[in-house]
């Protein structure tokens, strides 16, 4: 019972590990340089958890992001080629079953509470954020702001951690194709997938490799 409750217990530093760095290299890639009287304070700044919430859905499925992908290369938005090149590398890797990071649906969407993450990065001076109360007293409008600290140790040291290479590059793909979106034309995208959708409030988001590899076939007439 002992070695259960460590193992456990090692699974779930793990997993907290993962989420901060995640989230901080999703505020970090998809941010934005910082001009005016707050330039002086921070470098860059993220506006909306909407979008957050939406790009990391797509960092955390693979299947879902390839989907995405083949739906615009087919609709002549992306090329074609490199589409290809891209969703069969990702599942030549296995990444659908292995990077796969499950996600509940809720009211609106694919969400996960990340208020713990984003009180840790806070604390450790990576980032700071600002908020509006809407007339029912709930936080809008999120900005979340990197630290010239946060900067300097990104660009310094933490950009060549090998351990965060997988998470760097795909973040930095999806901004490629997607990071001119925001977070409401991000949600309405992944809405159009039938699994997403139809998934009850607080059930685990059902991953669609299946449907990924039968638009990839009708596509390209081959097999992933």
């Amino acid at each position: 019972m002992q070695n259960q409750d460590q193992t456990w217990d090692e699974f779930e530093n793990i997993r907290i590990y993962k989420d901060r760095i995640r989230i901080f290299l999703i505020l970090y890639i998809f941010s934005e340089e910082i001009t005016g009287q707050k330039a002086t304070l921070y470098k860059r700044v993220f506006k909306s958890e909407v979008k957050l919430q939406k790009i990391d859905f797509l960092l955390r499925n693979p299947d879902y992001f390839s989907y995405e992908l083949l739906l615009f290369a087919r609709d002549g938005k992306f090329d074609l080629d490199e589409v290809k090149t891209i969703v069969k590398e990702i599942f030549n890797t296995r990444e659908p079953s292995i990077r796969r990071l499950e996600m509940e649906r809720f009211f609106f969407g694919a969400y996960e509470n990340i208020d713990d993450v984003i009180s840790f990065l806070k604390s450790i001076d990576f980032i700071d954020y600002q908020s509006k109360r809407s007339t029912d007293l709930k936080k809008i409008d999120k900005h979340y702001y990197i630290t010239q600290f946060a900067y300097d140790k990104f660009e310094n040291s933490l950009r060549e951690l090998p351990t965060i290479q997988w998470y760097i590059n795909r973040c930095r793909l999806i901004k490629r194709y997607f990071g001119d979106l925001n977070g409401s034309q991000l949600k309405i995208l992944q809405y159009q997938i039938a699994e997403y959708r139809n998934t009850s409030y607080k059930e685990y988001i059902n991953d669609i490799q299946g449907e990924v590899k039968k638009i990839y076939f009708e596509m390209y007439g081959e097999e992933l």
